[in-house]
């Protein structure tokens, strides 16, 4: 079992993420700027408050743990920092705490894969129109992972929805292939959750739907 550290552990995907890490045995460090907000108890997880757009606000959170996930996410469709400026303050922290291992959550319309059919296509280019900002601001976040030595993942789901988990589940190592359309909030999770040390997924985006 590992021990892991959440950030913004009280987003809709934060929440499950704590849930999911959790049910699978791990020891749970969750972090948020109100933490008290989380409504779960349990003796393995332990709660802590930082603003992860505080440079320094992480510092000395991170030490002993075996794995960092990120559950950060911007609340609007204009320009944002939110992505890029906490990576780099969790980089930063990890970096003092000696700790290599990230996950972060992007999204799978930042590219379009090869073999996509032209509805896709189309639909790709109209949500980079209307999302332009988180995900310019997702593009700097990896651009900056890729010039780290940290083992990082970034995994681009497809939509979220907060259908229950199910047994279903399409995945892209280096978001290379078509995906689907749709993923609930259950099932990334527990794809994290279940990958958290898994080396193919080292310095590499995921695509992923359900």
């Amino acid at each position: 079992m590992a021990t892991v550290a959440i950030v913004a552990a009280t987003g809709r995907t934060g929440r499950i993420l704590v849930e999911q890490a959790l049910i699978a045995g791990h020891t749970v460090t969750a972090i948020a700027r109100q933490p008290s907000s989380l409504d779960v108890i349990h003796p393995r997880l332990t709660t802590r408050a930082a603003d992860v757009l505080t440079p320094g606000s992480l510092d000395g959170l991170l030490n002993g743990h075996d794995a960092v996930i990120s559950a950060l996410g911007s609340p609007g469709r204009g320009p944002t920092t939110v992505y890029s400026t906490g990576t780099a303050t969790i980089t930063a922290a990890l970096e003092k705490a000696g700790t290599r291992r990230l996950i972060v959550l992007s999204s799978a319309g930042l590219g379009v894969p090869d073999g996509a059919h032209p509805a896709m296509r189309l639909f790709a280019g109209l949500l980079r129109r209307i999302m332009r900002g988180p995900y310019t601001d997702m593009a700097r976040m990896e651009h900056f992972l890729a010039t780290t030595d940290l083992d990082w993942t970034s995994v681009r789901p497809t939509a979220l929805n907060d259908k229950p988990g199910s047994t279903a589940r399409r995945v892209s190592l280096g978001a290379t292939a078509p995906v689907g359309n749709q993923i609930s909030r259950t099932d990334l999770a527990r794809y994290i959750i279940e990958h958290l040390q898994d080396p193919a997924t080292y310095r590499t985006t995921v695509a992923i739907s359900s």
